[in-house]
């Protein structure tokens, strides 16, 4: 079972929280705010009140053997960086540190903090990218070059089957999956938005009408499959 530090327990840190409970995770979490800490001891493996961002008290907590620590702090820069340093200090192998600003990342970078969240930027962007692309219903970057993006196939492609379409050779992109209308009695009994979605599909398996396609490749490629019509 793998242990992880959630420090603040907001909304932001504790949804973080919940989902690594939820994925059978032991959870340590630390908050100066005593109802948020309140909250949070029916949820949680452990919930502290105290300010992490005092030396001694961080140094107190035995997460020397935890997988990583989350620095969730809301809008409070100073204390993020400080605690984020004594994380570093007690020797945690993986931090990942959610920031406010562009000035915050910055410093976490300097830290050598590898893992920064900017929830309201990275949000941003990838919202206007899914908008801006055509027939995009969601984006996720992978590197500067790479994306996996959930796209309403072109009318050409419905009906054919992903052997005859050749989308790797033409476009070079690879399907990761097809996301397909559940039938009437078994909407929402899988994935809860009414599709079936099957994962690494094989060259015989259609593309049908109201179908989605989950598409990996370069952003230029992608733009390429998306012109067809």
């Amino acid at each position: 079972m793998k242990k992880f530090l959630v420090v603040g327990l907001g909304n932001f840190g504790m949804n973080v929280s919940k989902s690594l409970m939820e994925s059978n995770c032991e959870v340590l979490g630390i908050d100066k705010d005593k109802d948020n800490v309140q909250r949070a001891k029916d949820i949680l493996s452990h919930a502290l009140v105290g300010d992490a961002s005092n030396r001694s008290v961080i140094m107190s907590l035995p997460v020397k053997d935890f997988d990583g620590a989350i620095v969730s702090i809301g809008q409070e820069m100073g204390p993020s960086i400080l605690i984020s340093l004594y994380l570093q200090e007690m020797g945690i192998r993986h931090i990942v540190a959610r920031a406010i600003s562009e000035d915050h990342v910055k410093v976490l970078e300097l830290l050598g903090i590898t893992e920064i969240i900017f929830p309201e930027r990275d949000i941003a962007i990838r919202l206007g990218k899914k908008l801006s692309m055509k027939n995009a219903l969601d984006y996720l970057p992978l590197t500067e070059d790479y994306i996996i993006l959930e796209v309403t196939p072109p009318q050409s492609f419905r009906g054919k089957n992903l052997k005859e379409l050749e989308i790797s050779a033409k476009y070079s992109c690879q399907v990761l999956g097809i996301r397909y209308p559940a039938p009437a009695g078994k909407k929402r009994a899988k994935t809860g938005n009414g599709y079936i979605t099957k994962m690494a599909p094989s060259g015989n398996d259609t593309v049908e009408e109201g179908s989605i396609m989950i598409v990996l490749g370069k952003m230029v490629d992608v733009e390429k499959l998306q012109r067809q019509k």
